[in-house]
């Protein structure tokens, strides 16, 4: 079960709320500076009516000489016509659409795309680096391999993200754009390993890229960090044990795919999610006592409360900002 997306979603919350708030100063200040404007020719027009002989009546002007600004009527019909006031006041009473707005316009820009494509490659790079020493691959085939392979790697994260925030009535065109877009990067990644023995060699290996993160990542910190390390064996051991349990009781199709899509379309989200983590910790408990030792056991359980609970934290509070599990209209 994911839980990167979590981390992806708020930092996108942070960044669209900075937005919003820039909007606001930005549309302000142009008020004030549009304002400073219209008072300049006011001042040049007394400075003009002056006598040298000083006298009350040569300073004083005529009201018709006075520089007027706009009636209040023509200030509100200037203020009604203003876009950015518009946009921002649209924003504000629909933040769940000005994220989704805001996720779509840095993914499909060109800075977005690539500081995802490298993140994406340093993901690989980390994650993949023993499948890529097997396949032996030559500098630019490991680069093309990276890029694809990356790619698939953090699809899950961002299938999340942009569900979460899409209209209801479009989340089934991004699942559908998520799926062709996976089977084309299967079609490309089969097509270059060229070799029905290395392709099978890397579906296996994708379909544990979820273990191999948590074990490279948090536990193996963990273990660390408790004095207990993990050997590559016990590594490699603990990947198929996690492996193993998410494949039980349909865990794994409830929280990838088509099951984000159902998740997202149901309150309960983070109740759903900590009842199926704490199955497939009963699943894997045997498992795991049989790889660790007691120390590391314990490390382990650790790690994982830890996760689970910055996970459902995330999801309530996401689950709570976009109203009951579901897209407002």
């Amino acid at each position: 079960m994911k839980i990167g997306f979590i981390v992806s979603t708020m930092v996108a919350i942070c960044l669209a709320i900075v937005v919003v708030m820039g909007m606001g100063q930005f549309s302000d200040l142009k008020k004030e500076v549009a304002g400073l404007k219209k008072e300049q020719p006011a001042k040049s027009a007394g400075s003009s009516t002056r006598t040298g002989t000083g006298s009350r009546t040569g300073r004083l002007q005529s009201p018709s000489s006075r520089a007027s600004g706009p009636s209040k009527s023509e200030r509100a019909v200037v203020e009604n016509d203003d876009p950015e006031e518009e946009r921002r006041t649209e924003w504000e009473e629909n933040p769940q659409k000005m994220i989704g707005e805001f996720i779509k316009a840095w993914s499909e820009s060109d800075f977005g795309k690539r500081m995802e494509q490298a993140e994406n490659k340093r993901k690989a790079s980390r994650l993949y680096g023993p499948l890529v020493e097997e396949l032996g691959l030559s500098d630019e085939d490991q680069e093309y391999f990276l890029g694809l392979a990356g790619s698939a790697a953090g699809s899950e994260d961002k299938l999340w993200g942009e569900l979460m925030f899409a209209e209801q009535e479009d989340r089934e065109a991004v699942l559908q754009k998520w799926e062709d877009a996976n089977d084309e990067r299967e079609a490309s990644m089969r097509e270059f390993l060229n070799d029905e023995s290395d392709w099978q060699r890397y579906q296996d290996y994708e379909a544990r890229i979820e273990e191999h993160e948590q074990v490279q990542g948090d536990i193996r910190r963990a273990m660390e960090g408790a004095g207990v390390p993990l050997t590559p064996e016990q590594e490699s051991q603990l990947v198929e044990v996690m492996h193993g349990a998410r494949q039980q009781g349909g865990i794994n199709e409830k929280w990838t795919g088509r099951g984000v899509l159902n998740q997202l379309s149901e309150p309960g989200i983070a109740d759903r999610l900590e009842a199926d983590w704490q199955a497939g910790q009963e699943a894997m408990s045997a498992g795991v006592a049989n790889v660790l030792s007691p120390q590391q056991v314990e490390a382990f359980n650790e790690s994982q409360s830890r996760q689970l609970r910055g996970a459902t934290e995330g999801l309530r509070a996401m689950e709570s900002f976009i109203g009951g599990g579901q897209q407002t209209e």
